[in-house]
């Protein structure tokens, strides 16, 4: 009886095997305009022009220079923003004002008019009452800020919260056998912030430096948010040996916003995406936008600070 060998044929076989190049065709659309403003009725307008360009060019964005960027207030234009640099059109005299309807239009030769619209919040965020304690969370010291925010029941209201910490930053020289103050200097940062609330989605609990809320558990009600930031002060150190250490006792401003839902979108699906940017199994985020025939965001906050010490 004959016996056939089929392993030397399934060898060849795989050895073998030929490579398939697929063509994909990516559609070929025309570049638009990006425009990203936030109306602050306490800051001048500023709007920032620039152009989109395809997710696999590694290349800087181009900003945009020379382009017609007009304001218009509850339809009536308001003002034209002179081109300043780096792609900013910046108001020397014109603000914002609260509960007012602003759109801007941007128009370039060779692209497509762009242009968005928002409306300022009307009122400052409530506060009845702001603590600073310090506490011990998971072997660690952290202080906490304990804010009772008083929520309007008959708007839609989206609140962003961030501090500053304000402290004397020190410059040293650490080069010698002992270190050697060079300069000091008042300086004022944004410190990272974690919060435990339940109504916080995973990725706005640590590691930003604003936390968003809308009102949809505590509309119309008095609503206790707490937010945790370490007490420790940051050491920074450079290759020639000069150090920068900040000083004890910081003075800290909290920062409360009201936002548009525009801006509390736009930031909300920015942290989203950051925080799954390098997670190979999650899901595509797609930033929010506002832009009519472009891309960006349009957005109104109106901030409160408030002094904790």
């Amino acid at each position: 009886m004959k016996k056939i060998l089929l392993f030397p044929i399934i060898t060849i076989t795989l050895f073998l095997g030929c490579q398939t190049v697929i063509d994909i065709k990516i559609a070929d659309e025309p570049p638009k305009l990006v425009i990203n403003s936030t109306l602050d009725p306490d800051e001048f307008i500023k709007v920032h022009v620039s152009l989109d360009q395809h997710i696999l060019l590694e290349r800087d964005y181009k900003t945009i220079s020379a382009a017609q960027v007009e304001i218009f207030e509850n339809g009536t234009l308001f003002t034209t923003l002179p081109d300043s640099t780096n792609g900013y059109y910046i108001s020397a005299t014109h603000k914002p004002q609260k509960g007012k309807t602003y759109r801007v239009s941007v128009s370039k030769e060779g692209f497509e008019n762009a242009s968005a619209k928002v409306i300022v919040p009307m009122e400052s965020v409530k506060i009845s009452s702001i603590k600073m304690d310090t506490v011990e969370q998971e072997g660690g010291k952290y202080l906490q800020f304990s804010i009772e925010l008083i929520d309007d029941k008959d708007i839609e209201n989206f609140y962003e919260i961030s501090i500053l910490r304000e402290a004397y930053k020190y410059n040293y020289d650490y080069s010698g056998e002992y270190p050697v103050l060079l300069d000091s200097s008042l300086i004022k940062d944004m410190v990272s912030l974690e919060s435990n609330d339940p109504g916080l989605e995973e990725f706005q609990t640590w590691g930003t430096n604003r936390i968003l809320y809308n009102d949809d558990l505590f509309n119309g009600k008095t609503y206790n948010i707490k937010v945790l930031t370490s007490p420790y002060y940051s050491y920074e150190f450079s290759e020639d040996g000069e150090g920068k250490e900040y000083g004890s006792n910081p003075k800290y401003h909290l920062v409360v916003g009201n936002t548009s839902k525009s801006y509390f979108s736009y930031e909300l699906s920015y942290q989203l995406q950051e925080w799954t940017n390098d997670d190979p199994f999650s899901e595509p985020v797609q930033v929010y936008n506002n832009i009519t025939n472009g891309y960006g965001i349009l957005g109104a906050c109106n901030y409160s600070s408030f002094v904790v010490e």
